[in-house]
This record gives C-alpha cells, sequence and structure tokens, in this order.
C-alpha cells in the first residue's frame, strides 16, 4: 500500500474526531489537552519561522537595484490584491452571515472588539523598540519591520559577507521549517482532539453554521478570483483570463493536493518561465517573495473570521472596526509561513489582535482542512497572476527601451 498523505490523515482526523465527539459528548472534554498541546506547538514555532522567511525573501532578492526597479510594483500589486480579498472576505462575511445561529457556551465575555487605534498609533506601534520584547510577546507587526530592516541590511553587505549571511539565514529557515515539520506531522491527532472537543461540546447543533461557514469562504474565493483578479489581469495585459487560468492548471492542481504555498513554488517558477514566458529575473524575485508576503486566500479567510466570530458574540461590527478588521488582515498575510496549515497558525494571533477569544479554534481547526484547499490556491494563483502582469510590463518597457537606444546609437 502506497503510504497514505499527511492531508489525509488530518482529513480522517477530523472526520474521526467529528464522530467520536458526537458519540461520547460532553465528557470527551478529558481528551482537551490533546488539542491545547497542538496549537501550543503551533505558536511555538511561528515566532521564529515569520521573522526568518522574511528576512530570507528580501535577501534573495539579489540587490537594491532590482529591489527598487521590480518592486515598488510587486508590492503595490500584492497589497491592492491583499486589500481586495481581506475586503471580499468581510463583505462576503456579512451577506453570508455564518455564525447567526450558532451559539457555542463556553466562550468568554467579549462584548466589544479591541479599541481601534488611530493611524498614527498603528504605524508607531509597528516599529520595536526591544525585539527581544517583541518576540517574547508574539508581535507580529513588529517582528514583519524588523525582518524588512534586517533582509534590507543583508542586500547592502559586500559581495562575500552577503552571501554568508543569506547562507546563514537560508540554513536558519530549513532548521525552523523542520521543527514545524515535526509539529505539522502530528496535525491529525491535534485536529483529532480539537474535532472531537468541538463536536463533544456542541453537539449536531454545528453542522449546518460551519457548512455555511465552507460555503462562504469559497464564495469569496470565487468572487475575488473572477471579479478581482480576472479583471485586473485583463486590464493590464489585455490577454484572455480563462485561458490564463487552463494554461496554469498545473499549478492549481499541485496546490489543491498539498495544501502547501512552498511546495508550489517550484511547479509555479517551472510553469511561469515555460509556459508563460514570464523573464526569469521576475520571475525569480515575485514568486519566493510572493510565497511569504502575498497570501490573497489568507487574507479572504481572516476577513470572513473576524466576522462569523463577531457574529457568535453577538457583536455588530462598526464601519471602523470593519477598515480595521481589513487592515490586521492585510498586515496578518505578510510573512506567511506557506506551510500546510500556516494561516491556521497565524489566525490565533490575528484573533488576538481583534481582541477575539481563541477558544473559536478548536471549532475553526475541525473545518481548517477543507477550506485549506481552496485558501491555498488563491494564495499561489495571487503571486502567479502578479507575476504573468509583471513579466508583461517589464517585457513591454524593454521593447520601449531598445529601439529608444537603437535611434540613439543610429544618430
Amino acid at each position: 500500500m502506497k503510504k497514505m498523505s499527511l492531508g489525509t490523515q488530518t482529513l480522517l482526523g477530523m472526520v474521526a474526531g467529528g464522530i467520536v465527539g458526537f458519540a461520547v459528548g460532553p465528557k470527551i472534554v478529558a481528551i482537551q489537552f490533546v488539542g491545547d498541546i497542538f496549537l501550543r506547538m503551533l505558536q511555538m514555532a511561528i515566532v521564529p519561522l515569520i521573522y526568518v522567511s522574511v528576512t530570507t525573501a528580501i535577501a534573495n532578492m539579489g540587490d537594491i537595484k532590482r529591489l527598487g526597479r521590480i518592486g515598488a510594483k510587486v508590492v503595490l500589486l500584492f497589497l491592492a490584491t491583499s486589500i481586495s480579498a481581506s475586503i471580499f472576505g468581510v463583505i462576503i462575511g456579512r451577506i453570508g452571515s455564518p455564525g447567526k445561529g450558532l451559539i457555542l457556551r463556553d466562550l468568554p465575555p467579549v462584548t466589544s472588539l479591541a479599541e481601534s487605534p488611530s493611524f498614527a498609533k498603528i504605524v508607531l506601534g509597528m516599529f520595536p523598540t526591544n525585539i527581544v520584547q517583541a518576540m517574547s510577546e508574539a508581535n507580529m507587526l513588529q517582528i514583519i519591520v524588523f525582518a524588512l530592516f534586517s533582509g534590507v541590511a543583508i542586500l547592502m553587505l559586500n559581495e562575500p559577507h552577503r552571501q554568508k549571511v543569506t547562507g546563514m539565514f537560508e540554513t536558519l529557515f530549513q532548521f525552523v521549517m523542520k521543527i514545524l515539520g515535526l509539529v505539522i506531522a502530528t496535525s491529525p491527532i491535534g485536529v483529532f482532539g480539537l474535532m472531537a472537543i468541538t463536536a463533544g461540546k456542541y453537539g449536531v447543533q454545528v453542522v449546518g453554521p460551519l457548512a455555511k461557514f465552507i460555503a462562504t469562504m469559497y464564495v469569496g474565493f470565487a468572487c475575488h478570483l473572477v471579479l478581482f483578479m480576472f479583471v485586473i489581469y485583463f486590464a493590464f495585459t489585455r490577454r484572455n483570463p480563462f485561458t490564463f487560468f487552463k494554461t496554469i492548471s498545473p499549478i492549481w492542481i499541485t496546490s489543491i493536493s498539498t495544501c502547501s504555498t512552498k511546495a508550489t513554488m517550484p511547479i509555479a517558477m517551472a510553469t511561469c518561465e515555460e509556459k508563460l514566458g514570464v523573464p526569469k529575473d521576475v520571475v525569480g524575485f515575485t514568486i519566493p517573495l510572493g510565497a511569504s508576503t502575498n497570501m490573497d486566500g489568507s487574507a479572504l479567510w481572516f476577513g470572513v473570521v473576524g466576522i462569523f466570530v463577531t457574529q457568535l458574540l453577538g457583536i455588530n461590527m462598526s464601519l471602523s472596526q470593519q477598515f480595521m478588521t481589513v487592515f490586521v488582515a492585510v498586515l496578518m498575510t505578510m510573512g506567511s509561513t506557506g506551510i500546510p496549515g500556516g494561516t491556521f497558525v497565524t489566525t490565533a494571533v490575528f484573533l488576538r489582535t481583534m481582541g477575539l477569544p481563541l477558544e473559536v479554534m478548536g471549532l475553526l481547526g475541525g473545518i481548517y482542512r477543507i477550506i485549506d484547499m481552496g485558501l491555498t490556491t488563491m494564495n499561489v494563483l495571487g503571486t502567479v497572476f502578479i507575476t504573468a502582469i509583471v513579466g508583461h510590463l517589464e517585457s513591454r518597457s524593454k521593447a520601449t527601451t531598445e529601439p529608444s537606444q537603437a535611434k540613439q546609437v543610429g544618430a
């Protein structure tokens, strides 16, 4: 027999946990420590992984000139797609209302979200005064900013030193990934525990709302893909987005089956170069960077989760709080791990930042594997679409520049 994949094991763990939880009932809380240990192990690895992955991504850009030439286009387009995805998440979440009608007894009382700070306070809070303290408190925004400075500083080093430091960070990245790999290997057991507790505590009443949550997520994915990504691709390239989507089918087939942005990255790079003809330097810069900083599916997930949890708590979000949800959702996608379940790990940080209870992680953990197929695919597709657009713009710019240079030489 072929070895069963981890994704299949996790899915079976979820199903088995649901069955056992429904059968045993509330007494299943005796194994709650199993799910709690799994969540703690996930949180244990996220701080070093985010810092090392963001720093390594920037260090691998090559040099400052390359960063300045292509980086501005990529960053602006990445931001546009992430903001669009999180807005779609909030809007679809409000329309679908997946949290209404579901009552969870053990959630701590929360009457309002964390106070929405001023823009100046948000920006100031992104810069750490003590990076060790920021890491010990898991302040993701400050860690990401420090990682950005670290990556740029590496690019500014002389070549021998830059290679050494970049190599060190790449080794650290592989080391941290091995640690997280050990944790992820226990996910079938962890998800079994989380789903069993959820099913045992809340019974069949969760089935309808959770199916509604899953449907809301996939409607959001489809809307973002067709109404935004297809539109901007056509606007920049004047090419058929449906034909493009068919051409890159090896990419989204891989992402659906692996639920891993990092695992899909080699397929994405080869497809962009060989089938789409995107310049190699653009592919080598955009795809790795996007695997850590451009997560449309994750941004949409955070938007829906924010609405979902506030509906569970009976809190009606104000317009400013919805804008705060979008802002935090976009920031949470920066420095994403790109491994199976990576977004689920950072969901705890998102909930804490928004002032929402972490107890809903068990409920979300039980259905995350089903959603992760679409979520990861949207993460990957967002980066591939932007890579194709930037490649088209670079090729057009080069075609415009070369005749001009030839004319000057002829003169």
